[in-house]
């Protein structure tokens, strides 16, 4: 700006000129100083974003730079990393645009036209407002280029699903770029924590459970899910929920601290969202979050029921508990206020699925604050046993949880653990689907079915058979009927854990890729 004011030849008798020209520095000095504060203003709020949306969590490697990637997310197919996207041109996001960006959070599409994983919670993202963009644009280009290389999922998932263009298919079947919009009849506040919880915040993408095809279940949304052996439990407003006895400033101190009335803690995951993102939020904007959640409607179903632990079973866990547990956390299960959670009345132990647990007992917590440090029993006590106490605790003093958790869902769990045991993927549980959606798929002979899995000719066959039968399938029901009735052609319709996981994924993803081919049948799209 300054050289837009270019002092003139002047003699004594010039002096108008002369005032002129210093009043055109001064204005265009305020205007530079102007624009930098409104960058800088910018920024900040930026910074904020990406709090709220926790991009740290997943950009940040364990002991590495800020947002130079590298951290692991563990998935049935292979391990995905976080990628670079600090400043850097060669590793990171140097080179994007603001529109690069956009695109890539709103579309699920790289600068160089690749589809993103869906490990990057674009579904979510995609909600977001201009404005919050603009500011996490901003701020992203403050961050200090580091030179880091991540290796790419190409890299480290199995073969089908390191081929990147399969990513289109499963985004023509389940992903719709979509902007959030606030909801009529309700305030600000209950749209502001339904804008942070939908989208911003992405709460659904731990919460809410997903289909085989990995992809939300959005009838079931925020009524928990598994993830990387852990369980988010349901905030929903089922009566089950593990929010629904806490009322809206608890859970604004929650999502806060981490610690809830009655020495309830969060660990896990949760405990690292608490860490990483909550805390750094403004009471405003958590007090909308816990409005928004304490007014949800119950899931549209009821969970499918598991088989439970027999009381004999039930008095071995006691006994476990005894000589290993109750030093710390006693025989009623109290704990010690700040330093050892409770047990008895915890909503993370009493959630609808046993793995966090599971998890707790098998690698432990390293110290955080106040709170101390709990070793691992991944060496000391088998399978067997882990379930058994794990059940023991979900029923003692009052609890309320259902005694559910399996041996072989244990051996699952230390697949995921961070302790020094053999490393292995996961395989794939074989769905559990309504009568009335897989029963079409079922009638296909199990020969035809594994003939499917690697003949393109009998699969768009048997994909033509389930859409004449079932029109008005959508093509996520197709997917997960047909995929339900090949893992039972595969593996046993008895047996819960698949042992060729990698064969199912990849039926499922072939299912996806017919449904998308130009001359397939088509099924009818119907509104989730």
């Amino acid at each position: 700006m300054l050289n837009l004011c270019r002092k003139p030849r002047l003699d004594r008798k010039d002096g108008l000129k002369m005032v002129m020209w210093i009043r055109c520095v001064a204005l265009s000095a305020l205007f530079s100083i102007s624009w930098q504060v409104q960058a800088a203003t910018l920024a900040a709020r930026g910074e904020y974003i990406a709090r709220t949306a926790d991009c740290n969590s997943c950009h940040t490697a364990p002991g590495g730079k800020p947002f130079a990637g590298g951290d692991e997310l563990k998935t049935p197919f292979g391990s995905i990393y976080g990628p670079n996207i600090t400043q850097d041109r060669n590793t990171g996001i140097g080179t994007w645009t603001k529109a690069d960006f956009v695109r890539a959070l709103r579309l699920g599409i790289r600068k160089d036209g690749g589809y993103l994983y869906p490990a990057m919670p674009y579904i979510e993202y995609t909600q977001m407002s201009d404005a919050d963009l603009d500011a996490l644009w901003a701020y992203m280009r403050t961050i200090a280029p580091v030179s880091h290389s991540v290796p790419p999922p190409e890299k480290t998932f199995r073969f089908p699903f390191n081929f990147r263009p399969g990513i289109r298919a499963w985004q023509a079947i389940y992903f719709k770029p979509q902007r959030w919009q606030p909801t009529a009849g309700k305030d600000a506040q209950w749209n502001r924590g339904s804008y942070l919880i939908q989208a911003l915040a992405h709460c659904g993408e731990c919460h809410t459970p997903k289909n085989i095809g990995m992809a939300p279940e959005a009838k079931y949304q925020l009524t928990g899910a598994a993830l990387q052996g852990w369980f988010a439990p349901d905030i929903s407003a089922d009566p089950n929920s593990s929010i629904k006895k806490y009322d809206v400033p608890q859970l604004v101190q929650f999502l806060k601290t981490g610690v809830m009335v009655g020495n309830d803690h969060a660990f896990g995951p949760m405990a690292e969202t608490v860490h990483d993102s909550l805390r750094f939020l403004d009471i405003s904007d958590l007090q909308a979050m816990a409005v928004y959640l304490k007014d949800q409607k119950p899931a549209s179903e009821p969970a499918v029921a598991r088989a439970v632990a027999s009381p004999e079973e039930l008095a071995i866990g006691k006994q476990i508990y005894e000589n290993n547990c109750s030093s710390c956390h006693h025989d009623n299960g109290q704990g010690m206020a700040n330093t050892v959670p409770a047990l008895a009345g915890n909503t993370a132990v009493t959630a609808a699925e046993p793995d966090n647990v599971i998890m707790a007992v098998l690698q432990g917590f390293a110290p955080q604050g106040t709170w101390g440090a709990m070793g691992s029993f991944a060496r000391k006590l088998s399978d067997e046993q882990i379930a058994d106490v794990t059940n023991y605790v979900r029923t003692a003093w009052n609890n309320h949880g259902v005694p559910n958790a399996q041996q072989w869902e244990v051996g699952n769990a230390r697949k995921y653990a961070d302790i020094p045991a053999r490393a292995r993927q996961p395989d794939l549980v074989c769905p559990l689907l309504p009568a009335n959606v897989a029963s079409a798929a079922l009638k296909e002979s199990p020969e035809t079915l594994r003939a499917a899995g690697s003949d393109h000719a009998t699969l768009v066959r048997v994909v033509h058979t389930y859409t004449s039968a079932k029109p008005d399938s959508s093509p996520a029901e197709v997917i997960e009927a047909l995929t339900e009735a090949y893992c039972r052609a595969v593996v046993g319709e008895n047996v819960p854990l698949s042992s060729s996981g990698g064969a199912v994924a990849n039926f499922s993803q072939q299912v996806a890729i017919v449904l998308t081919e130009a001359d397939a049948p088509a099924p009818h799209e119907t509104k989730q």
